[in-house]
């Protein structure tokens, strides 16, 4: 789901998380949203390909923008 669907989960209190996760590609972070109901939703571009960031500061500025505060950083 790109920034702005996400945006609504958030504002309708239907995301209760923002994680951040290392990419199956080298050197790149992945931002995924718990979903209320269960399971994850992917941040993706309008296209639906996953978005990719270079550090976890980028990361963690999409989940910022998406409405979270934190952003737990998951550990593989």
């Amino acid at each position: 789901m790109t920034v702005t669907e996400l945006q609504r989960l958030y504002q309708d209190q239907l995301l209760v998380e923002a994680i951040i996760e290392s990419s199956a590609e080298e050197a790149a972070w992945i931002v995924e949203f718990r979903h209320r109901r269960g399971g994850l939703v992917l941040l993706t571009d309008v296209y639906g390909k996953e978005c990719h960031c270079s550090d976890i500061d980028d990361a963690s500025r999409l989940a910022q923008k998406v409405g979270f505060k934190q952003v737990r950083i998951a550990n593989k």
